[in-house]
């Protein structure tokens, strides 16, 4: 894999930092959202984006195509209303993240991103079980802030650090209050 040097006086990184910003500033905006189908549809338009960033990082690759391709996992659970049309939406995605890692997996960094998703993914299952959907997430927030470290993005190493840490802060305000 190649990745960018950090040269942040060269114009191309300055822009590539930047979607990246763009990304993940609306992947935050998305949390900010009431409505559960409008905050999925905003993190849909901020995958995009993000394959963008990540395009410019690392050019076309597994990683690329994981971003790309989880924008349309979000616009199925969006748009879809009946809870066994979205499991049908995310056992899809799976089998095509699966084969696509088949072919397109080459690095230690895609392997990560594979699993990641692949929690992320099983997170979506169980959203209403808060343990398990939390742990899931926990996991992919791991692998893939050493995906962004991996590849030299910025604002995905800076994002994925603040949602870890309120990850984990929850979960223990969680615990403790279900033990009163």
């Amino acid at each position: 894999m190649q990745t960018l040097s950090l040269d942040l006086t060269d114009p191309y990184i300055l822009i590539t930092q930047a979607i990246g910003v763009v990304a993940f500033g609306l992947f935050t905006l998305s949390y900010q959202i009431l409505k559960p189908r409008h905050t999925i549809l905003l993190q849909s338009l901020a995958h995009a984006i993000l394959t963008i960033h990540l395009f410019m990082l690392v050019q076309f690759g597994f990683i690329t195509f994981v971003a790309f391709f989880a924008m349309f996992r979000d616009l199925g659970s969006a748009l879809l209303e009946r809870r066994r049309d979205q499991m049908i939406v995310l056992g899809a995605f799976a089998v095509v993240i699966g084969a696509a890692a088949l072919f397109l997996a080459q690095e230690i960094s895609d392997i990560y991103a594979l699993i990641g998703i692949s929690f992320a993914t099983i997170a979506q299952v169980f959203r209403e079980r808060f343990y398990i959907y939390r742990f899931c997430t926990l996991v992919h927030q791991v692998f893939w802030l050493l995906v962004y470290m991996m590849v030299s993005s910025i604002p995905g190493i800076i994002f994925l650090s603040m949602i870890l840490l309120s990850n984990i802060i929850g979960i223990t305000r969680y615990a403790l209050k279900s033990r009163s």
